[in-house]
């Protein structure tokens, strides 16, 4: 029990050291590996050959689908396709206030489903936040929406869901599964939020319809089975291959065209960039990074120019190197969860999360909805921070399913992703709009509670959670 308390003692330490900036979580997650590793008494062979060497390749796939996504993502800034989507939509949007806010969210979280990292924030934001405050939208509001847009898409990019593959050892389909019902609500939360920031009556009318869609919607979407966790995969769509083959030869052609006639104008076709992975994911059944490489084909053949090698050479390099922190951080998370799964923490830490952690519905709510703050820094209900650990633990020591552990992290999600003033992105935002991340955290949290009780239900509806 002495051991499990002061492995704790390390949690709330460097807790405490991460929300006062005094060590940044790239540092925290192997200190605290280590730390952890030398108090549980683990010898010391062990601590370099497991918890250091092998934590620290124990979550390969998800970097090197990161690096993949990444790549596609720059090769959607260099080659301009982001910005001509964005250009496009906001001038058919036309000068409705509601219209504008909501396109303008979709479309951020349709870019976000395959953009990340602070410099794909910087280039939306720019057109975004302008074309939202050229509409007299307040500039905390227009805020607000860029942040519900990248945390809505956030939660398609697939490279982020190789997280939850990696820790949770959960199936594409089970993550989909709960992911598609839940951004319908998110989406319906955000209207609502739209139609109490612009305080105009006749907004009421979007709300009514958007209330409408989400009821004749969920049913079909929570219709859906959901794979158990260790579930066979399912196999690649045969005819999907044949497809990719004949479309590959098209866009050859077209490649081609556009090199004789040196067109430079963005292709109508490429603005379907950001969704090739999503598709070849969800409905050909292809894994992360061969779906990722023909996203990033696709979008270099749509956009062809004769300097489109030279550009592609430039993402694949400056892609990858906008991704370091983030590989970095998940080889410390590697190697904490490795020690935390090590016998001698995990014995030692078990019967103290067994009395903390709820295992039936209505605790399950009520617990992670109060809890849903810890999420914030890095915390412990982080999965890009201490609760990289801690997951680890509630799978290993209760009863807790995968699905319902992946239900309360994305739920809670919703509060350190759009509202956490420690992310990079919530500080250029408050930064450009001329206001502070505090005055952002208080717009966006009541919505992203919200958000969270609803996710944290869902789960229960789905049956992750046993109901006693």
């Amino acid at each position: 029990m002495l051991i499990g308390i002061a492995c704790l003692a390390v949690f709330v330490v460097m807790a405490m050291l991460m929300y006062s900036r005094r060590i940044s979580a790239l540092l925290a997650l192997p200190v605290m590996a280590i730390v952890m590793s030398i108090l549980a008494g683990i010898p010391e062979k062990e601590i370099l050959s497991d918890v250091i060497n092998q934590g620290a390749t124990k979550m390969h796939g998800a970097y090197t689908t990161t690096m993949f996504g990444a790549v596609l993502a720059d090769l959607m800034n260099k080659q301009g396709i982001a910005k001509a989507l964005i250009r496009w939509v906001a001038e058919f949007s036309g000068d409705n206030q509601f219209v504008l806010g909501l396109v303008m969210t979709l479309v951020t979280a349709l870019l976000f489903s395959t953009l990340g990292g602070l410099g794909a924030v910087i280039m939306v934001g720019t057109i975004v936040l302008p074309a939202l405050l050229s509409l007299s939208i307040s500039s905390i509001t227009a805020g607000a929406l860029f942040l519900f847009g990248i945390s809505l898409g956030g939660m398609f990019n697939i490279a982020g869901w190789q997280m939850y593959i990696d820790v949770l050892h959960l199936d594409p389909a089970a993550i989909i599964n709960f992911v598609l019902p839940f951004s319908a609500i998110i989406a319906l939360i955000v209207v609502t939020f739209l139609v109490v920031e612009l305080k105009n009556w006749g907004n009421l009318k979007y709300l009514v319809v958007a209330a409408l869609l989400e009821v004749a919607v969920f049913p079909v979407l929570s219709q859906r089975s959901t794979p158990q966790a260790g579930a066979a995969p399912a196999a690649i769509d045969p005819n999907s291959t044949v497809i990719a083959a004949v479309v590959l030869m098209a866009l050859i052609t077209l490649a081609v065209i556009r090199h004789v006639r040196k067109t430079e104008s963005i292709s109508a076709l490429s603005l379907f960039t950001p969704i090739i992975p999503l598709i070849l994911v969800l409905f050909c059944h292809w894994d992360f990074i061969p779906a990722f490489l023909a996203g990033i084909i696709y979008g270099v053949l749509t956009t062809w120019k004769r300097d489109s090698v030279t550009v592609l050479t430039r993402s694949i390099i400056d892609g990858i190197a906008s991704v370091i922190p983030a590989v970095v951080l998940m080889i410390g998370i590697g190697m904490l969860i490795t020690a935390v799964c090590n016998p001698h923490i995990a014995e030692a830490i078990s019967p103290i999360v067994q009395k903390v952690i709820p295992t039936t519905a209505v605790p399950y709510v009520i617990v992670f909805t109060l809890a849903a703050p810890l999420a914030l820094y890095r915390g412990p209900l982080s999965l890009w921070g201490m609760g990289s650990g801690l997951v680890a633990l509630i799978q290993k020591s209760t009863t807790l399913a995968s699905s319902a552990i992946m239900g309360m992290l994305m739920s809670v999600g919703q509060i350190q992703g759009i509202c956490d003033p420690t992310n990079t992105h919530n500080i250029w935002i408050a930064t450009y709009l001329g206001t502070d991340t505090q005055t952002l955290l208080k717009k966006t949290a009541p919505y992203a509670w919200l958000a969270t009780i609803a996710g944290l239900c869902l789960a229960v509806f789905f049956k992750f959670v046993p109901l006693s």
